[in-house]
């Protein structure tokens, strides 16, 4: 999983080592430096934010596994007191970043369609920047992606398989799987001109699922850390007190 989650955020990076340069005719249109017209692409957008949007929900699976790993090694009464509250606290925080990037997401959707109907400068500088959606690339990078996530699924039922009984893990895999395939399904079926469209309100999508499923942790953590409260209470309670 961590191979994933650095494939999904290296994405755009990756492919930005592939943009050609050729920015006479961006700045000559007023378009920002770095941008290549007539591949379409720029630099941060080279495959879009449909890929790294993946990296919210499988986030929240690696520290799932993460949990699982450490209930394995540690004591289950130290494993029992800190599991609630380190789930509460990581939650708080993913739900506060899922947040801030479907914000981003949205202004920046909106700004796209805003230029795509605006013609006919409106829907050049948008052809410019996000008319020629690197498909090919995308494909590879989703079809890495889902190989890993298949070993990650194996592995799991060759470590363990009750890990199967687990339904919040096995539906986070479910889900993971699914919304990459669809982000696959939208790059090869969308006309060519609006695919980068697509892929945008696909990572909106992704956002609001990751976000949903940390609220859904966050509220689960709550009892485990009202469980651990009162057994620490009964346990400080049963001790002797010191004689003076």
């Amino acid at each position: 999983m961590v191979l994933v989650i650095m494939v999904e955020l290296g994405a755009a990076l990756i492919a930005a080592g592939s943009v050609q340069p050729g920015t006479a005719t961006a700045n000559g249109l007023g378009m920002p430096a770095g941008v290549d017209v007539e591949s379409g692409s720029g630099p941060a957008d080279s495959l879009g934010a449909g890929v790294g949007s993946l990296a919210l929900l499988d986030g929240l699976l690696l520290f799932t596994l993460l949990l699982l790993g450490a209930s394995l090694v540690m004591p289950l009464r130290l494993y029992g007191r800190i599991q609630g509250l380190v789930t509460l606290i990581v939650c708080a925080l993913w739900i506060l970043m899922c947040f801030l990037t479907i914000l981003q997401a949205v202004v920046k959707l909106f700004l796209m369609i805003a230029l795509f109907v605006a013609m006919p400068f409106g829907t050049i500088a948008y052809l410019a920047l996000w008319g020629s959606f690197p498909i090919h690339r995308a494909a590879l990078v989703l079809g890495l992606l889902l190989l890993l996530k298949i070993a990650v699924g194996v592995l799991l039922i060759l470590a363990q398989p009750r890990f199967l009984r687990i339904k919040g893990l096995v539906v986070l895999v479910v889900l993971s799987v699914l919304l990459q395939l669809v982000l696959g399904i939208i790059h090869g079926f969308l006309p060519g001109p609006v695919v980068s469209i697509g892929d945008q309100f696909w990572a909106i999508v992704v956002g609001v699922v990751a976000l949903i499923w940390a609220l859904i942790m966050l509220i689960w953590s709550i009892p485990a850390i009202v469980n651990a409260i009162r057994v620490s209470a009964s346990f400080t309670d049963s001790q002797p007190a010191d004689s003076l």
